[in-house]
């Protein structure tokens, strides 16, 4: 199938009085490639068609055609037409007379813009042990395609709609609640859940709702960065609470702010640590959030992958609590994170209000979408899914553990149960994260630092999270061995500029006589 895009008719604006149509169509043309109108790639419209178009003669666009061929700007293929070449180098071109007119942004836009600039899609494959990515290659192509495929069929076109139903695929909701109650422990009316496009969405529908411009927000120190930049955007003013092995210290949120409007926090897999909020430290959360009238907002991820160890169950809330928690998960990373689909468990008193607000904004997920999601874990291809990557991605983690321990084991410390699809490293004081990862890029292998993750907490965090969902064992060993190989350069090329004794860069790096490997709880 031919992809290309094309033009089928050219809005070239009328020739000048007095100028010959071969010299104003070259222009023409030329402007439309310079300006992106036409685009690298694009196929022109056949001489004919852009002759009878604007009314001037075939031999005229021929005569243009073959001018722009021998001049390098278009292409012909045979079979297939002609099409607009690859542009030369030589200045950008202007506009507006060659000023150049920044955007009129509003503060919350210019702050929208400076978070989100960082942000990328999946476009490239990924590098040994980035974090937070899953095995593509584990999704079910051919039963989701199935289901899909079903679901298409003519009868079944009310789907494709737009508007219908604000909250949800209502079948789905349904499961979902059945879900969470026999795999998370929570009992959930279907009324109030939710389905979105993504958390993100999610954080910044309940942003708009909750919060007005001014509003102290509780955010964990060190804490996921897009969604504490999510709620600054909605005019929170964000108060870092330090994290610990209990999660989100409730002490310090009271001293530092105990009038915030909402706090939100990553529960089952705090990010980036991978601690869960304990029980105490959930209850004291949910204790002043009764007290405050302020609400919480619970991120449920990576909770579907505990390894060496039982996933713990939150207790349950009470219906005063429930008033001001919102749990938010996403439904659909498990399985690709290109199926943008996640959930919102909120309070009855929300409800109605976030349907106004769904509405207003469109900001309905696919119902398409949703009822082959709904398919998928109706007929247990889900549960299915989820079992094989748990023991694909359990034996990845040992492994990457292992060989770990193996090259590195004194100067570094694990946690002893794996929560979810990074691994957390704890790294001396006096060994920079930030050195590593760096030394580590330049071998080839991504190790995320924390320490940009921390704004206020002493002492400051440093350590590293290496990802391994997303790769084979194979993979795993060669990515140990380039990080190995990276951190000895640097030593190798100091020992060649140097008269002293050759050390190792481990070493150098990370120091001698350091104890045994320890680990944290």
């Amino acid at each position: 199938m031919d992809l290309a895009p094309q033009a089928d008719f050219l809005a070239l604006g009328e020739p000048a009085a007095g100028l010959p149509l071969q010299q104003w169509l070259h222009a023409a043309l030329l402007g439309a490639m310079q300006d992106g109108r036409l685009p690298t790639g694009s196929r022109l419209p056949p001489s004919r068609s852009l002759a009878q178009a604007h009314g001037i003669s075939r031999s005229t666009v021929t005569a243009v055609y073959e001018r722009l061929l021998a001049d390098g700007y278009l292409v012909g293929q045979v079979g297939r037409g002609t099409f607009v070449a690859p542009q030369r180098g030589g200045p950008e071109p202007t506009r507006n007379n060659g000023t150049v007119i920044k955007a009129s942004l509003s503060q919350r836009g210019t702050a929208m813009a400076e978070a989100g600039a960082g942000l990328r899609g999946c476009t490239r494959l990924f590098q040994t042990f980035e974090p937070d990515q899953i095995d593509l290659g584990l999704m079910p192509v051919g039963i989701w395609q199935m289901l899909a495929g079903k679901r298409a069929q003519l009868h079944e076109a009310r789907l494709l709609q737009d508007g219908m139903p604000l909250l949800g695929y209502p079948p789905l909701r349904e499961r979902l609640a059945e879900l969470l109650a026999t795999t998370r422990g929570q009992r959930c009316d279907p009324g109030r859940i939710v389905i979105v496009g993504s958390v993100a969405k999610a954080i910044d529908l309940l942003g708009r709702l909750l919060l007005d411009p001014g509003d102290k927000a509780w955010v964990e120190d060190p804490g996921p960065p897009g969604a504490q930049a999510l709620l600054a955007t909605a005019g929170a003013s964000l108060v870092h609470v330090p994290v610990d092995e209990q999660g989100l210290r409730v002490d310090e949120g009271l001293r530092l702010a105990p009038e915030a409007r909402l706090a939100y926090v990553t529960a089952d897999v705090q990010m980036p640590l991978g601690h869960p909020l304990s029980a105490g430290r959930r209850a004291a959360l949910l204790r002043w959030a009764v007290r405050a009238q302020a609400c919480v907002i619970a991120e449920e991820r990576d909770g579907d992958f505990i390894f060496g160890g039982a996933p713990s169950v939150p207790p349950s809330s009470s219906a005063d609590e429930d008033d001001w928690l919102i749990r938010i998960g996403n439904l659909s990373f498990n399985v690709s994170p290109g199926l943008k689909l996640a959930y919102m468990m909120l309070p009855e008193r929300l409800v109605d209000p976030m349907r106004a607000l769904i509405g207003l904004t469109g900001a309905m997920a696919s119902v398409f979408d949703q009822a082959v999601l709904h398919d998928f874990i109706a007929q247990g291809h889900w549960a299915r899914h989820l079992r094989l990557a748990r023991e694909i991605y359990g034996t990845r983690s040992a492994l990457l553990r292992e060989q770990l321990d193996k090259h590195f084991g004194r100067w570094i410390e694990m946690p002893p149960q794996q929560r979810g699809l990074s691994l957390v490293l704890k790294l001396r004081a006096d060994v920079p994260d930030t050195e590593v990862a760096a030394r580590a890029a330049q071998g080839g292998v991504i190790v995320a630092p924390l320490s940009p993750l921390s704004r206020q907490q002493h002492p400051q965090l440093n350590g590293l999270r290496l990802g391994f969902a997303a790769f084979s064992e194979a993979s795993i060993r060669g990515g140990v061995e380039k990080l190995v190989a990276a951190l000895d350069r640097r030593d190798r090329n100091a020992a060649d500029s140097s008269t002293g004794p050759r050390r190792r860069q481990s070493d150098e790096l990370f120091g001698r006589g350091l104890p045994a490997t320890k680990k944290y709880g």
